[in-house]
Parts: structure tokens; C-alpha cells; sequence
């Protein structure tokens, strides 16, 4: 969780030069974020929740120009999500089906798979691709073997 949101929290577990050393990292580790407009390719319902979900982002400084895609991305998944949702709506979550030998039977309704497809793509987008705060900041995390600073219970009692 970037350091600044930890803050916010009131989750103060952090040494003021902790808390300095990982705002430095994480700034280190921001690209730019001049062209973070939606890509042509996307629809109307994905750009708008591209525009809405960057608009936030932006303001928190979490939407760089190497997110672009990953955010149109999800946004596109949202859009196939809503309006597999609207059909099932439509057609009812049972819908009437007439196998090989003619028998009609009533079933789920095959977009029920397809919705739970696009919700485990946004799921999945979102975590993969830094889309949330918890993942993007992983990145700022001091590397293996270069553990940060002990603190005074560390230093007298060692690692218990």
C-alpha cells in the first residue's frame, strides 16, 4: 500500500525516515503521465469509465502513462460486463434451450459464464496490472536482502 494511503489510515508503524525512504522510492518509480487519455479503440462505455476511473487515479497520482493500457484494458471488460449484464436482465437468468433430439429444457442462461469471464478479467486486471493500491505498491517495497532499518525492539532484542 503506497505509503501516503498508509498515512491517511492512521496507520502510523512507520519511522518518520521510513515513511521519507518510501515516498522517495515510490517517487523514483513514477513514470510519466502526460497521455493517459482513452485509446481510440474503446467504446463509449468504456472510455467513459476510463475517463471517470483516470480522473481519480490522476488525482491521487496513481495513473502514469504505462497504466494507459492496462486501464483500457479493464475498462473494455467492464463494458462487455454491462452489457452481458443488461441481457441477462432482459432474458431472465433461465432461458429455454432444445437439445439434438428436440427436448426443450429450461437452463441458465449461457451469458452467466461469459459475466463471471469479464469479472474475473476486471478482477484479475485490476491486481496484475498495478490497478489497485495494494499492487502498485509492491513495487515500491525495498528489494529481497535489503532489509529496511531496524527498529528499536529489533535492535535490543534481535530478530525473535
Amino acid at each position: 500500500m503506497p505509503v501516503n494511503l498508509l498515512l491517511i489510515k492512521g496507520k502510523k508503524h512507520l519511522t518518520k525516515e521510513e515513511i521519507e525512504a518510501r515516498q522517495e522510492r515510490e517517487k523514483q518509480l513514477q513514470p510519466n503521465s502526460n497521455r493517459t487519455n482513452p485509446p481510440s479503440w474503446l467504446c463509449d462505455t468504456a472510455k467513459k469509465e476510463f475517463r471517470r476511473i483516470a480522473k481519480e487515479l490522476k488525482e491521487v497520482d496513481l495513473l502514469t502513462n504505462v497504466d494507459v493500457n492496462a486501464l483500457a484494458l479493464y475498462c473494455d471488460a467492464y463494458a462487455d460486463y454491462i452489457e452481458v449484464t443488461r441481457i441477462i436482465k432482459n432474458d431472465g437468468l433461465m432461458v429455454e434451450h432444445t437439445n439434438k433430439s428436440g427436448v426443450t429444457n429450461e437452463v441458465a442462461h449461457p451469458l452467466l459464464a461469459k459475466k463471471k469471464q469479464m469479472h474475473e478479467q476486471m478482477r484479475s486486471l485490476a491486481i496484475e496490472f498495478g490497478l489497485t493500491p495494494a499492487s502498485r505498491a509492491k513495487i515500491a517495497m525495498p528489494p529481497r536482502g535489503q532489509p529496511d532499518e531496524e527498529d528499536e525492539f529489533e535492535k535490543t532484542f534481535g530478530d525473535v
